[in-house]
């Protein structure tokens, strides 16, 4: 007997097959061309999202020169990074505040870069294009890996109540054999 012929037991002629065995067979078959389909249009979208989002990144974020108000100071002993209190004027024209990182060497009065969002507050420096392809790509895997794993769960379960009505299947026959063969052996 070939393994191909032993991976498709459940279709073929067999006493001792159920049609639940052929049941089990054709869900598996279902989730596996689910799965083949929904797992690239899944990628896909997620793929798309993130890019999207990334993108929006890039144009709500901008690139704002900011004058320190104090010096910086080290986040810790010999750290090059530092932070200091720096301001600047958002799009809109209202003055802004806020702590900002700056390296350690920088003094009070030094112009520095900062990214700002559309309301003018800080924030961090919108990805690059392969850093956005990366997580696009993070993304789509995630989805289809999921989407995998959602499928083997309901493969799982089906299984699990195939396996409990076979189960209740055998004591009931069993329950009704075994007086019949307690007798012939006494």
């Amino acid at each position: 007997m070939s393994a191909g012929s032993v991976r498709l037991w459940r279709w073929r002629r067999n006493p001792l097959r159920l049609r639940a065995h052929a049941a089990e067979g054709w869900i598996i078959l279902a989730l596996i061309a689910a799965w083949l389909v929904a797992a690239p249009l899944g990628g896909a979208a997620a793929w798309d999202a993130v890019l999207e989002g990334r993108a929006q990144q890039r144009t709500e974020r901008h690139l704002t020169t900011a004058t320190l108000v104090e010096d910086a100071v080290p986040m810790f002993r010999g750290s090059t990074r530092a932070r200091a209190t720096a301001r600047w004027t958002a799009s809109d024209g209202t003055p802004r505040t806020a702590r900002v990182p700056v390296e350690s060497h920088v003094e009070r009065g030094a112009r520095v870069p900062v990214w700002t969002d559309e309301d003018g507050e800080v924030t961090s420096a919108p990805l690059g294009p392969a850093a956005a392809r990366f997580d696009a790509a993070v993304a789509a895997v995630a989805v289809a890996a999921g989407l995998g794993l959602a499928a083997l769960t309901v493969h799982r379960l089906v299984r699990r109540t195939y396996e409990r009505s076979h189960g209740a299947r055998w004591a009931r026959e069993w329950a009704r054999v075994a007086p019949e063969w307690d007798r012939r052996s006494a």
